[in-house]
């Protein structure tokens, strides 16, 4: 038998050495119980799942996504025209934003992921670079955003789901069934540093700075709809009450969640996180880790309002007679969603454990 393998948990820093997994087995942290394993016959059929989500995307990406009827004409794009039409409109924060987060991203951790099958590569390095695009991949929430939109545009004008748009919703489901059987292992143990002693001071930066984006977010505008001459301005609440007014109270639920309860949560979570650390706390270490992995995971489900806006100003573009423009509230938003992405990022929980293991190893 080899040598077992020996890494540092990414949430707590305690080395220790992983053992041989059965299958359905899965190896966790001894201290703060985060997955570091799982079996290699889950991976491999992890990667199985993840040759057919890249092959759903290509097209899903080259294919046109939604059709739009309306006033005697018809306008069509895929995901590479939503982005250059947002470009061409005035809108180069949320193309550059697209083109990020769903063509780049996506496609290089797809294939970094299937590179690391090939012999004789470093799989060290490719793993390494795949763990940090995780947080980024945002297929799913595309997907959904895209549902949002899809129902948005319907008070406005026919719209039918093209064979682009299929293939993203298919891509999405083989790339969550392949996650949800590879996990998310960390990086070898080489690779993982200190706990970053500036980690806290630019996570509170970053949190101030989303308290005080997320005003504005709110409050100003974040679409404005012009039908027949007839101007509306949308905020984000009133998205949520249009589909409430629609009766579409499963999308009105998840963009209230996704687009005011979640960011909001974040923030205040990650102040909670700050606080007991910078006292060297050792109180509820284990429930605190749990709650940064909870804010981590679910911070990226923010962008279903910034996907939405997106494929609305690319899609409804029909001149003076029907048209979509996103507002300023949108990129007040859609830097709320970046900031505390990255200051999720930014925080490094092996901080809380750091000064305040020995006690927590006597007591919690």
């Amino acid at each position: 038998m080899s040598s077992p393998q020996r890494v540092a948990c990414p949430d707590c820093s305690l080395r220790q050495a992983l053992p041989g997994l059965a299958e359905n087995e899965e190896a966790r942290c001894a201290r703060c119980r985060r997955v570091l394993k799982v079996p290699d016959a889950q991976s491999g059929a992890a990667l199985a799942l993840i040759l057919a989500a890249l092959l759903f995307w290509i097209p899903g990406c080259l294919a046109p996504l939604l059709t739009v009827f309306a006033a005697g004409a018809s306008h069509s794009a895929n995901l590479v025209g939503c982005a250059l039409r947002l470009w061409s409109a005035g809108y180069p924060p949320l193309s550059v934003l697209l083109v990020v987060l769903m063509l780049a991203v996506p496609s290089a951790f797809m294939l970094l992921t299937l590179a690391q099958a090939v012999p004789n590569t470093s799989n060290d390095e490719l793993r390494t670079l795949a763990h940090h695009l995780r947080p980024w991949l945002m297929l799913e929430v595309f997907v959904v955003g895209g549902c949002v939109a899809y129902s948005r545009i319907q008070t406005v004008a026919t719209v039918n789901v093209d064979i682009g748009g299929w293939c993203l919703a298919g891509s999405a489901v083989l790339l969550l069934g392949s996650l949800a059987l590879r996990g998310d292992p960390p990086p070898p143990l080489q690779r993982i540093l200190r706990p970053g002693n500036l980690s806290v001071q630019t996570t509170t930066a970053l949190v101030v700075t989303g308290l005080v984006l997320y005003i504005p977010a709110n409050v100003l505008p974040v679409l404005q709809i012009e039908r027949y001459g007839s101007i509306e301005r949308d905020t984000i609440l009133g998205g949520v009450l249009e589909l409430v007014h629609y009766d579409l109270w499963p999308l009105a639920l998840i963009v209230f969640m996704a687009s005011i309860v979640v960011p909001l949560a974040k923030l205040f979570g990650l102040a909670w996180l700050l606080w007991p650390t910078r006292q060297r706390s050792a109180l509820q270490l284990r429930q605190r880790t749990r709650v940064y992995r909870l804010i981590d995971t679910i911070g990226r489900w923010s962008n279903i309002d910034v996907f939405m806006i997106s494929i609305l100003g690319a899609l409804v573009q029909f001149g003076a007679l029907e048209r979509v423009r996103p507002e300023s509230g949108a990129l007040a938003f859609a830097g709320v969603v970046l900031i505390t992405m990255i200051a999720a990022r930014c925080f490094d929980p092996r901080l809380m454990w750091r000064d305040a293991v020995p006690q927590a190893e006597a007591g919690t």
